[in-house]
């Protein structure tokens, strides 16, 4: 898949906060329900392009960036990336009042190209990291 089917595959994923009530999330789009959080970010550790690593590695990697978020005394809610045609899922997490820049070090560590990113007020980016910088 090359960087330009990448790119639409993530603008038309569905970003799924599974919270009472659930919240979606789509890139270029302003969530006022998430308008109480300073900023937040939507990353996961599972699958870092090129690579599809088995469900067992992607637990495991998924449970390690947990331990992350936790050990920076983050808040945050479980959720999952959903493609547009629902046939791939991914399950990720919502981290609130995480800055941009810990998220790209975190996205960078588990070899993420990209997470997304939202401030109070503004539409939801998506930021490759610095790793990729395209």
């Amino acid at each position: 898949m090359n960087i330009e089917n990448i790119h639409l595959a993530f603008l038309n994923t569905t970003f799924r906060i599974l919270s009472i009530p659930i919240i979606d999330v789509r890139i270029a789009k302003t969530i006022p329900e998430l308008n109480y959080l300073n900023s937040w970010v939507f990353l996961t550790a599972r699958n870092p392009l090129p690579k599809i690593l088995s469900e067992a590695e992607n637990k495991r990697r998924n449970l390690e960036l947990e331990e992350d978020i936790m050990a920076l005394d983050l808040q945050y809610k479980i959720g999952v990336g959903i493609s547009e045609d629902k046939k791939w899922q991914e399950d990720s997490f919502f981290i609130e009042n995480c800055t941009e820049e810990k998220a790209n070090e975190l996205a960078i560590k588990y070899g993420q190209l990209a997470f997304v990113c939202g401030e109070r007020n503004k539409p939801v980016s998506l930021v490759y990291t610095q790793k990729y910088n395209f």
